[in-house]
């Protein structure tokens, strides 16, 4: 019988989808599947004038620095718009989603090549005080100074008590 077990959760799993049944899968090392689709706080729209002034200043940090600026993508906005949302929603600043999504997750969820995206989050202030944050901390500006990016996304939303917070992605699509 001990020869089995580690077949268990296999075989159930494999009844389970005989039956019509979509079981929640768990990869045998313990970690969940990420999750397929991005269902992030769908219903806050932000404010779409916040996100380019964002943009704007992390293209200014960098130009400064003598870094190459970085082009608005859509997909990634959306990314990082989603996001702000849901940190609004749940009033944390966290790079993790309420439904245990990554970055990476969210950005193959809208159909963006995953080969180096990565995020930055924050709260309070205006899209200056969050990239000056960013800039102050050694492994953010590390990634916003990053030379692997080419595309930037920005999103903003305000919680119920009027907190701001703030999602960047940064990503280069394969090219």
């Amino acid at each position: 019988m001990p020869a089995i077990r580690p077949l268990v959760p296999f075989l159930a799993l494999s009844l389970l989808a005989a039956c019509g049944q979509e079981p929640a899968l768990t990869l045998p090392w313990g970690q969940p599947e990420p999750p397929v689709e991005q269902a992030l706080a769908a219903s806050c729209q932000g404010d779409a004038t916040v996100a380019p002034v964002l943009d704007g200043a992390i293209n200014a940090a960098r130009q400064a620095e003598g870094k190459t600026l970085l082009d608005s993508a859509p997909l990634l906005q959306q990314v990082a718009q989603s996001h702000a949302c849901d940190m609004a929603a749940l009033g944390r600043v966290d790079v993790e989603g309420s439904n245990g999504s990554s970055v990476v997750d969210r950005a193959r969820a809208v159909g963006y090549p995953t080969c180096g995206v990565v995020q930055l989050v924050g709260r309070g202030g205006g899209p200056a005080d969050a990239v000056a944050n960013w800039l102050r901390q050694d492994a953010q500006r590390t990634e916003l100074l990053g030379q692997t990016s080419r595309q930037v996304g920005s999103g903003y939303a305000t919680g119920a008590d009027g907190t701001r917070y703030y999602s960047v992605v940064l990503g280069d699509n394969c090219r």
